[in-house]
């Protein structure tokens, strides 16, 4: 009996060794991290831990988090493009998508550990995230990282309740979607299994967790290596080349907006609404008539996002970060215009402002006050020339006076 078993130890050892030597070689054969990767929204960063831990590792990295005005690129003023060569010192990084929400966002900074305390991120909202129901199943899943979810239930500074209420809205969407498409994503996998029964308090419960232990450890270690690889991969993509140092010298904000104003006013000329031309004659153009008053019934003032946003803020004071949270105002002409009235405009804008209030760890940009303001949103619902020149000036403040 004694041999066998020894046998069997030895083995087990050396199949560990075997996968240590795979870590320890994928992560010696990552090439240096390039700053040029913050100016796009790659989506390695997006659903992986180990570009933002290595992008929050340089101190002139400011990561931003938003959703789909982090793709408006074609703005001038957009962080990427204003600070771009690393002006006055910044290089900002941008992570997020389309529907990246308060969730998506909590999930991945409560898989960075420790990596961004004390560090520069920008925390970016968007008003058409506020419906009733919160992030949809499907915008979810689509962005839903099951390394990320690992990593943090893996976390011993994490309370248990922010892992049950992280738990139970993943097994929540989780199951909708499923419901939905009449597929079986994340039930069967290491995420599925752990989520599904979190909050049971039983001894099968217990028996199987400890049993599953090393299965959820080994998935969260492969996931952590292929992040590596993932990563590894698309930086010898970009490649090493250094950023392109911008001309130094004081930045003139007067003329910065003097500038965006006029670049606005070519590319929004084509409607009465400052409306990016291409967009307008894509999305309303010969249906303006069908978008008047349809938005009447609208509301945010109930929203699962707002519980999501709580979590985001919570996880951002646990991890010792103070962040810029920019409150991004809706389009008041076209909301008055398809029935959005300004009232419930300012029920939701009071509501995030309430939230954010209660946390002296976060800095907020108000922007709200400008949503009548002309070529301050380039669409219905991003941030234009004159919103991300705002951004701009709270950025260059926030990075330099702390």
């Amino acid at each position: 009996m004694k041999k066998p078993f020894l046998s069997g130890i030895a083995l087990l050892a050396g199949v560990i060794a075997v996968f240590f030597a795979v870590a320890q070689a994928v992560a010696l054969s990552v090439p240096p991290y390039p700053d040029r990767l913050g100016d796009d929204n790659y989506t390695e960063k997006i659903t992986g831990i180990y570009l933002v831990e290595q992008s929050a590792a340089r101190d002139n990295n400011v990561i931003i988090y938003g959703s789909s005005e982090l793709r408006t690129l074609n703005i001038s003023t957009h962080p990427a493009n204003f600070f771009k060569g690393q002006r006055n010192g910044i290089q900002v990084n941008l992570v997020g998508r389309g529907s990246c929400q308060s969730l998506i966002h909590a999930i991945s900074i409560a898989a960075t550990g420790d990596a961004l305390k004390g560090k520069k991120v920008v925390l970016i909202t968007s008003p058409q995230s506020y419906v009733e129901g919160g992030i949809a199943p499907d915008l979810f899943m689509a962005n839903f990282s099951e390394q990320q979810y690992l990593r943090l239930m893996a976390d011993e500074t994490i309370p248990s309740e922010m892992k049950l209420y992280i738990s139970q809205r993943v097994r929540e969407l989780s199951d909708e979607y499923n419901r939905i498409t009449g597929s079986s994503m994340n039930t069967y996998n290491a995420a599925g299994i752990m989520s599904a029964d979190a909050g049971k308090d039983d001894p099968l419960t217990a028996a199987k967790d400890l049993v599953l232990k090393p299965y959820y450890l080994f998935s969260g270690w492969l996931m952590d290596l292929k992040d590596k690889i993932s990563a590894g991969e698309l930086i010898r993509k970009v490649g090493q080349e250094p950023v392109e140092k911008a001309a130094g010298g004081e930045i003139d904000w007067e003329l910065e907006l003097e500038n965006a104003i006029a670049e606005a006013k070519k590319l929004t000329d084509n409607n009465e609404f400052g409306i990016l031309n291409d967009y307008y004659t894509t999305y309303i153009g010969r249906k303006l008539n069908q978008q008047k008053d349809k938005d009447k019934d609208l509301s945010y003032s109930k929203s699962k996002e707002y519980e999501d946003l709580k979590l985001l803020l919570d996880l951002c004071r646990l991890k010792g970060i103070e962040p810029l949270f920019v409150h991004v105002p809706l389009h008041g002409k076209w909301s008055d215009y398809t029935g959005f009235t300004k009232e419930r405009r300012e029920e939701y804008y009071r509501n995030v402002r309430d939230i954010v209030s209660r946390y002296d760890n976060v800095k907020m940009l108000d922007l709200t006050g400008s949503e009548y303001e002309e070529y301050f949103l380039c669409d219905i619902m991003h941030l234009g020339w004159k919103g991300w020149l705002e951004v701009d000036k709270a950025l260059d403040r926030y990075y330099h006076e702390g």
